[in-house]
């Protein structure tokens, strides 16, 4: 016969029957030897199915034969090429155009019209054979699935043991960690940054929509889903159910209520301005795909963003350039005088914190008389923390606020600026700590709110910026 050949052969993941791809290209070689057929090329493909084209070596069979590398493309059987009649007319189609020829290593066809018949009832066969392993392989899947196995679906918070589902306890401490924030009113994002202590089945690091969609699995309350097949109860519960549906719904709800970034994160939120339309720039926060926060300011105009830390210090700087000036520190004392004697008629700040303090107690007592009914609220320890050191920073405000009302006078004050010299402001956190020192020498900068520093946005900022035109 003589000519180029090449030798394709294929792998079925589900149904080898023994055919590896070794004794394919084996057969082949020797049947090329046979034929005085030189081999100038081998393609093979691992663990694909038979039912399509979508392999990556026979594309590349094919393309290689529209360039007329070889005369002749040998298969051990019907089989490894094709388990589609449609897909495989096609293929003999195009081969044919580029003028190349099937030849079967292990098949015995014969010439004429007997062999197109033997070929054709072979091609059916191989279609028949492919659709009755399918159907075998769902028939085995559902049964599985009907007896709660675990059909080789790895799913974070269980090990397979003997085809059936194990708690894994380290992953089910993550799980239940994150079902605990979410019901005490913590976002997704803080659950991403809560399980960086964990990591994935496949040691990765944890993604926003990855830890969303864990959340949210209905099998956390042991209730099993695969292939179409609900059984409640039919494996390991992580969480209670009740408690897995709760965190379902919060989490679909886009209207809940988030938790609230401190004004203090943000200290120039309603104080800075978009230089080009005017818009008003608040604090604004988000986490990337790793789970971490990023902080920005954003324009509620346009929308423009800038990095929270770049613009901070470029204000600070702006601002102990403009207090290097005796003549400047005079003026600003002067405005902020003006300003607080205009609002010598608003509640004074102690007030206010009395205010909170009193809605913290009645906090308290709605929690108290929860569990003396015998109602355990979902995250009710975490809660009464949080409550008990809010409690203890508005107790620490409240003293400062009420020593400051009774001990210094404007005056006092406006002569505190007119003395303060201007600090070294140059990272974040020292920044933030000459705020809170200049709100201490110079309260009269901060009117009625200058002991809030960790509660409210300092006021003076809109006049201070205001004269440094920023």
């Amino acid at each position: 016969m003589g000519g180029r050949a090449a030798i394709y052969a294929r792998f079925s993941s589900h149904n080898q029957r023994g055919e590896s791809i070794e004794i394919q290209v084996e057969k082949s070689r020797a049947y090329c030897a046979e034929n005085d057929l030189r081999v100038v090329a081998t393609y093979c493909d691992f663990a694909q199915t038979g039912t399509n084209t979508d392999r990556a070596e026979f594309q590349r069979m094919m393309a290689d034969a529209k360039r007329g590398l070889f005369d002749f493309v040998v298969i051990y059987k019907v089989t490894r090429i094709m388990r589609n009649r449609d897909e495989m007319a096609m293929a003999r189609i195009m081969l044919r155009r580029c003028r190349v020829e099937i030849l079967y290593a292990g098949e015995d066809i014969s010439d004429g019209s007997a062999g197109v018949l033997q070929l054709g009832m072979l091609e059916v066969l191989a279609e028949y054979e492919s659709a009755l392993d399918g159907e075998r392989i769902r028939d085995g899947i559902q049964k599985n699935a009907e007896r709660c196995m675990a059909n080789g679906c790895v799913r974070y918070g269980w090990d397979i043991v003997d085809g059936r589902y194990v708690v894994n306890e380290e992953e089910a401490a993550a799980i239940r960690l994150g079902v605990r924030m979410v019901l005490s009113g913590k976002s997704v994002a803080d659950v991403v940054r809560a399980w960086e202590p964990y990591r994935t089945k496949r040691g990765g690091k944890w993604r926003f929509q990855t830890v969303r969609r864990i959340l949210m699995r209905r099998e956390n309350g042991g209730e099993y889903r695969y292939a179409g097949v609900v059984v409640p109860g039919g494996m390991p519960a992580i969480v209670p159910m009740d408690d897995e549906e709760r965190v379902i719904r919060m989490l679909e709800d886009s209207h809940r209520p988030r938790a609230k970034t401190e004004a203090w994160d943000f200290p120039l939120t309603g104080k800075l301005y978009d230089g080009r339309d005017g818009g008003l720039m608040t604090g604004t926060s988000g986490t990337g795909k790793s789970g971490r926060p990023y902080h920005y300011y954003r324009c509620r105009s346009c929308g423009r963003t800038v990095r929270r830390d770049v613009v901070e210090k470029r204000v600070a700087d702006a601002v102990r350039e403009a207090l290097g000036s005796a003549e400047s520190r005079e003026r600003i004392a002067r405005m902020l005088a003006d300003a607080e004697e205009e609002r010598a008629d608003e509640k004074p700040l102690s007030e206010t914190i009395k205010g909170e303090l009193a809605k913290i107690e009645t906090a308290f007592s709605n929690i108290w008389a929860a569990i003396e009914s015998g109602i355990a609220p979902p995250g009710g320890k975490e809660r009464i923390d949080a409550l008990k050191q809010r409690q203890a920073l508005l107790k620490d405000e409240l003293r400062t606020a009420e020593a400051l009302e009774h001990a210094l006078t404007t005056t006092a004050r406006c002569s505190g600026l007119r003395a303060w010299p201007p600090p070294r402001w140059t990272t974040r956190s020292s920044c933030a700590r000459s705020w809170r020192a200049w709100c201490w020498a110079a309260p009269t900068m901060t009117t009625a709110c200058a002991w809030r520093s960790r509660l409210t946005i300092l006021p003076a900022w809109a006049i201070i910026c205001r004269c440094l035109a920023l």
